[in-house]
């Protein structure tokens, strides 16, 4: 059982998270645009998918998505989403097909909770196609926080540097007010060369 698995019932109901996925869908779509590459017909890893927020804003753009997560109970609402909307070109699993040749990965708002980042961004660097895109989302480090999460700018271009990947940017993707904060996650956007 996964840790996320207690959060996967409720978690679209959170206008949070939607409001997260809605950023992330237009920071990806701009990101995209600015490097020449258009969404439609890709074939895209959603790593850390959850209950696919953004898969599902995806799905009528794109070629197919292989939908990725290692909490059971999130795959089951984003199947039991796949059937009910009748979407053919989305596929839920535990890990990225090794030998697939990507257009783009997108990871929203999980780096930061993987075992070993700089690892995990290698192994899915192999997974793209030449010329193909890896985009992240995730919280800036505040190391004076109480509890400190999320990940450093130099800690992100370090992993994609080392994961093979070039023309590296991080910055902030996206500004959403919500209630009285507002969320500013970092955006990474890498490409494989080829």
């Amino acid at each position: 059982m996964s840790e996320w698995d207690e959060y996967a019932e409720g978690w679209d109901a959170d206008e949070a998270a939607r409001a997260y996925s809605r950023g992330a869908f237009a920071s990806l779509v701009s990101a995209a645009s600015k490097r020449g590459m258009q969404l439609d017909g890709l074939h895209i890893c959603d790593f850390g998918c959850g209950t696919g927020l953004l898969a599902e804003q995806l799905a009528d753009r794109v070629g197919a998505i292989d939908a990725v997560d290692t909490s059971p109970a999130m795959l089951a609402v984003l199947a039991r989403k796949i059937v009910e909307r009748g979407w053919t070109n989305i596929r839920t699993m535990a890990k990225p097909v090794a030998s697939a040749a990507y257009d783009l990965i997108v990871c929203s708002s999980v780096c930061a909770f993987v075992e070993d980042y700089p690892a995990t961004a290698k192994r899915l660097a192999a997974t793209l196609g030449p010329g193909g895109l890896f985009v992240q989302w995730d919280w800036e480090l505040d190391p004076t926080a109480e509890q400190p999460h999320g990940l450093s700018r130099d800690t992100i271009q370090r992993a994609l540097e080392g994961a093979g990947l070039t023309n590296i940017s991080v910055e902030v993707g996206f500004e959403v007010a919500f209630g009285e904060r507002v969320m500013a996650p970092l955006m990474a956007v890498g490409r494989m060369p080829g």
